[in-house]
């Protein structure tokens, strides 16, 4: 931090954080400022950053009062999602730059959110990337637990990057929309280098382990015997993970990519 002293010649200021009261559009806010304060005179003077992040914090706290997705929120869903921000905007049929700007400090138009809300948070009918399902977390936690009394071991491990774990979810997820025409979990799956791997499962693997399958929908007796015949057919953790590296809807998909659904008809280790 840059010491700054007063224009007015009384020495150093103080840097200090103080909760001040702001009119934004008509909506009353409150924001936290970081500032330099003058302890004789006054006089405040705020750096370039601390302006950027009041002026953030005026967009997150409008949205949430006006009952707009905030930044973080579409940042976030579109991740759970497994969307790219060019993606995303492909899909609503604007500007990248526009998602960019909704993500930090500029505010969408309602009719905008609407249509935000529309592909992050509901049910898309022609969602080639998630199955006809809205991405759910504790529906994967629910499927690895399955897979976990099947297979009569634990598969989620303290470290582990779900290299294994990604391979049993994405034969279910797969089969089950090849039969039933829509996915168990609503994940994305992208192919990478070590094969099939929930799309983003960086910034997914810590969440799926803290969510609580207790609250998922429960899976159908179709999808029960769907995860039965996988574990019955891949026993071991290296039988799934080599059938998954000898399927040609990974090994023709592009590194980085993530693998439409519809190629589900095309599976032939199982």
């Amino acid at each position: 931090m840059t010491t700054k002293a007063c224009p007015r010649g009384h020495g150093p200021m103080e840097y200090q954080t103080n909760i001040k009261p702001t009119t934004f559009r008509g909506i009353e806010l409150e924001v936290t400022v970081k500032e330099h304060v003058c302890p004789e005179c006054g006089l405040t003077a705020a750096d370039i950053a601390a302006t950027a992040d009041v002026q953030q914090q005026i967009a997150e706290g409008y949205r949430k009062k006006k009952g707009l997705l905030t930044g973080e929120a579409i940042r976030t869903l579109r991740q759970a999602k497994g969307l790219t921000q060019e993606e995303l905007a492909d899909l609503i049929e604007v500007g990248v730059a526009s998602i960019k700007r909704w993500e930090k400090a500029n505010i969408q138009s309602a009719s905008m959110d609407r249509l935000l809300r529309t592909y992050l948070m509901g049910d898309c009918p022609h969602d080639a990337y998630n199955g006809n399902r809205s991405l759910s977390l504790p529906r994967i936690k629910l499927v690895i637990n399955q897979f976990e009394r099947l297979l009569n071991r634990r598969l989620i491990k303290k470290t582990d990057k779900f290299l294994f774990v990604a391979k049993y979810l994405w034969y279910a997820d797969m089969l089950a929309y090849q039969k039933l025409g829509r996915s168990m979990t609503g994940a994305a799956y992208a192919a990478i280098t070590y094969g099939p791997q929930l799309n983003n499962y960086r910034d997914l693997i810590d969440a799926i382990k803290a969510s609580d399958a207790s609250t998922a929908e429960p899976l159908s007796a179709e999808e029960i015997t769907i995860i039965e015949h996988i574990a019955g057919t891949f026993p071991e953790d290296r039988m799934v993970y080599e059938a998954a590296h000898r399927e040609k809807i990974w090994q023709e998909n592009l590194t980085g990519h993530r693998i439409p659904y519809h190629l589900a008809a095309e599976l032939t280790e199982i």
